[in-house]
């Protein structure tokens, strides 16, 4: 029964997650047309453009929550792994070990590159302007750790009905 719950859970996080990455997807073709961008194109953006950014920086960090705050957790309690009480830094060392993630420290060098974004102004455009481009250039890693762990899942999905245990082998 609770493994029934925790999967449809994961379910529910794959939908938010997919629609997520459709928003990243559509707002990151728009992109590509001014993309990547320097002081001078920054300043010069058009509200179109910067709709664009707003959309794709917005649905990258739900993206990203979403994974770190839902995903992981969840596809840790699937796997039986006790998380009880765990900081956030040991179940990136527990998605790791199962290899899930190919390193904490890429997880952990996206989440420091879009935490930029919190402490950059508008009145920069500098800084700005590199933190977009890394995390314009980074989008394809983002989702490539999250179809990874979903491809995962959905696999030890297939294979609970052959297990006498109903857990993923």
């Amino acid at each position: 029964m609770r493994e029934n719950v925790i999967k449809e859970k994961l379910q529910k996080i794959f939908y938010e997650c997919d629609k997520h990455i459709v928003r990243i997807e559509s707002a990151s073709k728009k992109m590509s047309f001014f993309m990547p961008l320097i002081e001078d194109k920054y300043i010069n953006l058009t509200e179109d453009e910067i709709a664009h950014i707003d959309q794709f920086l917005f649905r990258f960090s739900k993206l990203q929550d979403a994974m770190g705050q839902k995903l992981f957790r969840t596809t840790l309690l699937y796997l039986n792994e006790d998380i009880e009480g765990k900081p956030f830094i040991d179940i990136l060392n527990i998605m790791e070990k199962l290899n899930l993630l190919k390193s904490t420290y890429i997880w952990r060098e996206l989440r420091d590159d879009r935490n930029k974004l919190a402490h950059n102004y508008e009145d920069e455009p500098e800084e700005m302007s590199a933190t977009i481009n890394i995390l314009f250039e980074k989008k394809e890693l983002l989702i490539e750790i999250y179809l990874h762990i979903k491809s995962y899942l959905e696999d030890s999905f297939k294979s609970v009905g052959s297990n006498q245990k109903g857990m993923p082998q």
